[in-house]
């Protein structure tokens, strides 16, 4: 069969030759719960999907079979295409993609929704302490209600090395589209990629809304999460946009915190993207939490954020500085 390796229980399409017991070790063993293989290309939902030969053709028949401590591998330079809006509700699921892990971008295995599906979001957690490593989750659907990407309303959870975009610019004349939006408790969220430099927003919308998330785990929204080296992109012909924006007083709490965060605003003359105001927004009167961003980069916005007020904490490189420090297009 062609798509083995030479490895004895190898398959390239999952990017790593497979080490005894049908575990890649690149993402290691902790000898607790099963390891299901997904690979659209060579799978079948009537498989058992414990190895890669025997592989599940889709990764929502893993999500549904999947219980707490199991690891979905998701096959390399695919798209994992989704009939309805992805829902993980069951905790402790990891999520990986075969395709060598740390990748900014461009990451080779794909969650997708598309065609003109009613669903609001390709990715959804409710779930604690879910895991998703190496994976691009894009929302094609054209369908009016397409709204969002990825609602994270989990407990914990935990994205490595994953980019969240649109796929289509349908709705991106809507102020009511987000790639995420927050009302995660307690999540880690590290060189992360949310939003696309290659479609026109039309709207004054952002790309990470904080807000609760119906059916998630905090009643207070976004609260006590950590961004480590993330990236926000966005082009668009509204200068009131923004990266990140806090929709009530209501739908944050405690302290949320990014370090090293960078906002873009990509500059486009063909299709009139221009300089954007703020990276960031305040919901007025915001007194019970704190939203801290420590050492960021702006590129092309007039002003880095909102007024540095409401409990917003904006520390630049300059120890004596409580400005935003950015670069602005001449």
């Amino acid at each position: 069969m062609s798509q083995f390796t030479n490895y004895p229980n190898g398959i390239t399409s999952f990017g790593a030759p497979v080490m005894g017991g049908s575990i890649p070790f690149v993402f290691g063993y902790a000898g607790v719960g099963n390891y299901y293989f997904v690979d659209p290309t060579n799978g079948s939902n009537d498989n058992a999907g414990t190895s890669p030969r025997f592989a599940f053709a889709t990764v929502e028949k893993a999500n549904a079979v999947a219980i707490s401590g199991d690891t979905i591998v998701m096959s390399t330079n695919t798209g994992h295409a989704v009939a309805t809006g992805l829902l993980v509700a069951t905790s402790r699921v990891n999520f990986v993609g075969a395709d060598f892990g740390s990748r900014y971008v461009q990451q080779g295995s794909r969650i997708e929704l598309s065609g003109a599906v009613d669903s609001a979001y390709a990715l959804k957690v409710t779930g604690t302490r879910d895991s998703f490593s190496n994976i691009k989750i894009i929302q094609s659907s054209t369908h009016a209600n397409a709204l969002t990407v990825y609602q994270a309303g989990g407990e914990g959870t935990m994205m490595n090395s994953c980019s969240v975009v649109f796929g289509v610019a349908n709705n991106l004349g809507s102020t009511s589209a987000y790639e995420v939006v927050m009302g995660e408790d307690s999540g880690s969220y590290s060189n992360c990629y949310f939003g696309t430099d290659v479609l026109l927003t039309s709207a004054a919308r952002t790309v990470m809304l904080l807000k609760k998330v119906t059916g998630g785990s905090s009643a207070d929204g976004a609260k006590s999460n950590v961004f480590v080296d993330c990236k926000y992109k966005i082009m668009s012909s509204d200068a009131n946009a923004t990266c990140i924006k806090l929709n009530s007083t209501s739908d944050a709490k405690f302290l949320n915190e990014w370090t090293r965060p960078r906002f873009t605003a990509v500059i486009n003359q063909t299709n009139s993207a221009v300089v954007i105001t703020n990276a960031i927004a305040s919901a007025s009167g915001f007194v019970e939490g704190t939203l801290a961003f420590y050492q960021p980069a702006t590129f092309n916005f007039t002003n880095g954020c909102a007024s540095v007020t409401d409990k917003v904490v904006v520390t630049a490189s300059v120890a004596s500085s409580n400005s935003w420090e950015g670069v602005t297009a001449a």
